[in-house]
């Protein structure tokens, strides 16, 4: 069966070809407005309102009032937006995280505690944790992995897990704000939620009655997520993307929304420099998904410009006056510059990693290890390449890798060759980038990488001047730059 689209959909809908159970995945500020739509569509046939329910921590009274309310009334259409009951285990870590986010709590819950109650209910449903029992039993269950911290918590701190005194203090703060949630009489997941809803995919609802879901997360391997696939019933609108190359991808989709919803129109190069400005990555080398809360924020700035021009057109120049610059800058181009000779660029962009950055001293560490892992390979390459008699400035990428890559990173008579493994891309990067240097600085880069080293981690009151200095001497060693 091919995949529906909306228009599809809604045309069933009101040709009286209805589902019981609708799913919708994506960026919720492109999904939730169409999940909208086909839930009016359903309402509309059916003769009643869409009653909506965002991040509910039980789906259980949901469902059964779905299944009774026909005792009661005629139809009735429900709307749940972000419930995480489809996510998967890597996604739960990130719960986790958003609960911790409301530590401490009172015994009486403010409404950050009850948002916070509420993805810790979710995250113990998605590992399939028992939340009615004794809430140091039921907290001692999640495993240790969970607890360490999610992607996007580990990409603000350069990659580290939660220390295990950390770990230890989470635990105590998650059994509070268990027993608050209990306190206020909230309730989580049960396994027979999942069950009862797949009980209703194949079963049906009362005539009239239907669950529309949207879903930022969605693992589907899921069974009742293939349920929905095979009837018809499941529609994704996919997440932005960010390429190699720093394209972004399914942007013109988000646009597009914003653009019906304000009636503002946006500039090529100013949807371009707001992405620059709000956009964070999440995941490695390739394809990445943008982080969900800050598609949530290019949203609220485009609401925002759009509101200074209504039936306008927001343009670049507005963007940079009023947006502030909180987005991702790649380390990898940085890089780039550097060996190209591209100092001014690269100091540029090197400030703007920190300024974006949540935790300044952490970021410039980070940053500071990839610099010095590509220092270490200019410095290796530089003495293989002369060991090897490999020649220099071979540009073309598949005659370097099928010719001299091997070369360099083959085993040499003495000790472990540090290029061995390097991704082969990475290692043409660096090549280049060796090819054009002062064979004198690439001599000396090991003991300017430790002096560099030694005053970051505490021997000058001024870190960043010294990992500048560094930056700058690279570049401008850097021959015909």
């Amino acid at each position: 069966m091919p995949a529906p689209d909306l228009d599809s959909l809604l045309k069933s809908v009101a040709d009286g070809a209805r589902r019981p159970v609708y799913l919708i995945s994506g960026d919720l500020v492109i999904a939730e407005p169409r999940a909208e739509k086909l839930a009016r569509a359903l309402a509309e046939g059916a003769g009643c309102e869409v009653e909506t329910r965002r991040r509910p921590t039980d789906l259980g009274d949901v469902l059964q009032n779905l299944r009774t309310y026909s005792l009661f009334g005629d139809a009735k259409v429900s709307l749940v937006v972000d419930s995480a009951l489809f996510a998967d285990r890597g996604s739960a870590a990130g719960l986790i995280d958003q609960a911790a986010e409301a530590l401490p709590v009172d015994a009486e819950l403010s409404t950050g505690g009850r948002e916070g109650a509420s993805r810790l209910l979710q995250a113990l449903r998605v590992f399939g944790i028992d939340s009615g029992g004794e809430a140091g039993e039921v907290i001692g269950s999640l495993p240790k992995w969970a607890l360490e911290g999610g992607k996007r918590r580990r990409k603000k701190r350069s990659g580290r897990k939660r220390t295990a005194k950390q770990i230890e203090s989470l635990r105590e703060g998650l059994i509070k704000l268990l027993e608050a949630a209990r306190g206020a009489g909230l309730e989580g997941y049960a396994e027979g939620d999942l069950a009862e809803l797949g009980d209703i995919v194949g079963k049906g609802l009362p005539e009239g009655h239907a669950l529309v879901l949207v879903e930022h997360a969605v693992a589907k391997d899921h069974p009742v997520v293939k349920s929905l696939v095979e009837q018809g019933a499941f529609l994704d609108f996919g997440k932005v993307s960010a390429g190699r190359r720093g394209d972004w991808q399914g942007l013109g989709s988000l646009t597009d929304q914003l653009a019906a919803e304000t009636s503002v129109s946006i500039a090529r190069d100013a949807t371009a420099e707001l992405a620059r400005r709000t956009l964070k990555k999440t995941g490695g080398w390739g394809q990445q998904t943008v982080d969900a809360e800050s598609t949530s924020r290019f949203a609220g700035e485009y609401r925002k410009l759009a509101s200074q021009v209504p039936g306008g057109r927001i343009t670049r120049a507005m963007v940079a006056e009023s947006v502030e610059d909180r987005g991702d800058e790649d380390v990898w181009q940085i890089l780039d510059d550097v060996g190209n000779g591209r100092g001014t660029e690269a100091l540029r962009r090197y400030q703007r990693l920190l300024a974006s950055s949540d935790d300044v001293m952490a970021e410039r560490l980070k940053f500071f290890g990839l610099l010095a892992a590509f220092c270490r390979h200019l410095a290796a390459v530089a003495g293989v390449a002369r060991l090897h008699k490999v020649p220099p400035g071979v540009r073309n990428y598949n005659q370097f890798k099928n010719s001299w890559a091997p070369a360099l990173q083959g085993a040499l008579e003495h000790g472990k060759n540090p290029l061995a493994g390097l991704n082969p891309f990475r290692l043409h990067k660096a090549y280049l980038a060796a090819s054009r240097m002062d064979r004198g600085l690439l001599a000396r880069l090991p003991w300017l990488v430790l002096e560099t080293e030694m005053q970051i981690k505490g021997e000058s009151s001024e870190a960043d001047v010294a990992l500048t200095e560094l930056l700058a001497r690279l570049a401008t060693a850097v021959k015909g730059a």
